[in-house]
């Protein structure tokens, strides 16, 4: 019985989550009230308040999701292409598999503004029983730069990589500061091979402009 309540439960929050992604994208955060997220949910008003404390809640709740599943289907897209070897390049790839995703899904990005970064996926993302995380520590651990480095200091060098990544896409590809992405996409690329490569030179051939 406790695990079907909780299955309902979850269905609940699943279906306000939902209603309330639809409603953003449609309307925008700011022009959709909870009432409205309610109705589309098809759920009482006061059912709301039983998951999430305010909007803002929900909202964070909601980007932690979406933050989540991109970095999943990312790392999933990098497993399948065995070219792959170095972990710098492993890197680039899902840089670049969510650069692709925010060019062609802007709405979602204007959703998110520059709140893809890590603290929205540290919770699970730095559980050690979370898949993910697992598989990005053990390719990690391959990763020269990050030899002898602790659970905690690698954590810290992705964060700094991933909230890069979430500012630079917010700016660059919505706001078109300080330059368009394609232009902006070698500088990311760089930056993530001297950190975990040491090398001078960035990208080659395989990692084309925009």
């Amino acid at each position: 019985m406790g695990r079907l309540m909780d299955a309902k439960k979850e269905t609940k929050r699943q279906s306000l989550l939902s209603s309330a992604y639809d409603l953003f994208l449609e309307h925008g955060a700011a022009k959709t009230s909870v009432g409205d997220i309610t109705e589309r949910a098809g759920v009482a008003k006061g059912t709301f308040y039983l998951y999430f404390h305010d909007k803002e809640s929900l909202l964070e709740a909601l980007c932690f999701q979406i933050s989540y599943d991109l970095m999943l289907r990312a790392h999933k897209a990098m497993q399948a292409q065995p070219g792959l070897t170095e972990f710098w390049q492993k890197a680039v790839y899902i840089v670049d598999y969510i650069i692709g995703y925010f060019c062609r899904e802007k709405v979602v990005l204007q959703l998110l503004k520059r709140n893809f970064s890590w603290p929205l996926i540290e919770r699970e993302f730095a559980r050690e029983d979370d898949p993910l995380f697992s598989a990005v520590w053990q390719d990690a651990q391959s990763c020269p730069a990050l030899a002898g480095q602790s659970r905690d200091e690698v954590l810290r060098m992705m964060f700094a990589l991933f909230e890069m990544c979430g500012s630079t896409c917010y700016s660059s590809i919505i706001l078109g500061r300080p330059a368009g992405i394609g232009q902006m996409k070698p500088v990311l690329f760089r930056i993530i091979r001297r950190c975990l490569d040491g090398e001078p030179d960035a990208f080659g051939p395989e990692y084309p402009e925009a």
